[in-house]
């Protein structure tokens, strides 16, 4: 923050790219939140726990991440932040499956593993399904990042981190998971160049989740398109017609930033929960406004995507090529899998938002794509 503060008065940066779509439309999102939090209609009534205000300063913290790192960072830069994500993601798979491999039971919950947690207990990965979302989000740049390695040996060895991924989700016994990572490996497939290695990862993927999916993941995959009589799914059903109903009571305003669970009781007999599904959770608790932000969000990324493939194809540009289409089937699996949980404040979707108006700006706007190409050629 300091260095960006200096950078601001020195007048390094064009404040122009904040007022790009993509960054409007997250800009809507935000003021939508905050607004939420100060006229929700059942703010005060969660108050006491302490719930709004926790949520607010998470969303403060996400959004001012978001637009510091869009004014700071390049094409050149945005190597780093792939690194990062890139080596939580290989250690975390090498952490879920040293779990399973040294019989640590007691990190799994009914036979599902949950996630690492801090001393204290707390840990946004203590869910089973959210920490799936970090594989699904994960295992497409690995795949992409291996297309990039000169050496085989090397090609390979990275790309073994996949089916050990592919083993993290199946331990978790997320449907999500399972659905958002096929779901990428399908993306993928389409728009690869090279058919037949994509095709093979699918084949593999399939073939793998026949042999390692264990009972636990095969049963509850099997419910995926069963709502009757599977208590998750009906749950699911349920909130969703609760969220329908505060959207349809409180347009405007909604029920307030991280007040959804204690609204819940005054709408229907259930336990009380989140939204399980993202842009329903945006516009219960934010507003109609808020769930069409986010839906403009998502049609934005898909734009600058596809520009980026078009600019692509005119001037072949392998690094750059590959962190697009490795952003767009990573968000690909995650907005499938936004549709069965609320992931408003996971961070990784952010983060690919950051990536997308990065390559987007740098590609078609003031950085040259051939230029732009040296960079990581010469760094990556």
């Amino acid at each position: 923050m300091v260095g960006i503060s200096i950078q601001m008065l020195k007048k390094t940066y064009n404040l122009r790219v904040l007022f790009e779509k993509q960054n409007l439309w997250v800009l809507l999102l935000y003021l939508c939140v905050l607004s939420s939090y100060f006229f929700g209609a059942y703010v005060d009534a969660a108050g006491d726990l302490g719930r709004p205000a926790k949520v607010l300063s998470l969303y403060n913290v996400i959004f001012l991440f978001y637009f510091c790192s869009v004014l700071e960072l390049d094409l050149r830069k945005l190597k780093y932040l792939r690194a990062v994500l890139i080596v939580s993601v290989v250690y975390l798979v090498y952490w879920a499956n040293v779990q399973y491999f040294s019989q640590n039971w007691y990190q799994f919950d009914m036979g599902r593993l949950t996630g690492p947690r801090s001393i204290t207990g707390g840990s946004i990965y203590a869910d089973e399904n959210v920490f799936s979302m970090i594989f699904v989000a994960g295992i497409p740049f690995v795949y992409y990042l291996g297309l990039e390695m000169k050496r085989v040996w090397f090609r390979f060895l990275l790309w073994s981190v996949i089916p050990l991924g592919m083993h993290a989700i199946f331990l978790t016994g997320s449907r999500g998971g399972l659905l958002g990572l096929g779901v990428s490996f399908v993306f993928i497939s389409v728009i690869a160049k090279k058919k037949l290695v994509a095709c093979l990862l699918l084949f593999f993927a399939l073939s793998f989740y026949q042999m390692q999916a264990g009972d636990v993941m095969k049963e509850r995959s099997e419910t995926i398109s069963q709502f009757e009589g599977e208590s998750s799914a009906e749950s699911r059903l349920t909130i969703w017609k609760a969220a329908a109903a505060m959207i349809s009571d409180h347009p405007f305003a909604g029920v307030g930033a991280g007040s959804f669970i204690t609204a819940v009781p005054g709408y229907v007999d259930a336990k009380p929960i989140v939204a399980h599904n993202t842009i329903l959770h945006f516009a219960a608790e934010s507003g109609v406004m808020a769930g069409v932000a986010y839906l403009m969000i998502i049609i934005n990324f898909y734009c600058n995507f596809y520009k980026v493939y078009v600019q692509g194809r005119k001037e072949p540009t392998p690094e750059v090529e590959n962190f697009n289409n490795a952003s767009a089937a990573s968000f690909t699996g995650l907005i499938v899998c936004s549709m069965f949980l609320s992931l408003n404040t996971y961070e990784v979707f952010f983060l690919l938002l950051v990536f997308n108006n990065v390559l987007s700006r740098g590609t078609q706007g003031g950085e040259h794509m051939g230029q732009s190409t040296l960079t990581f050629r010469g760094q990556i």
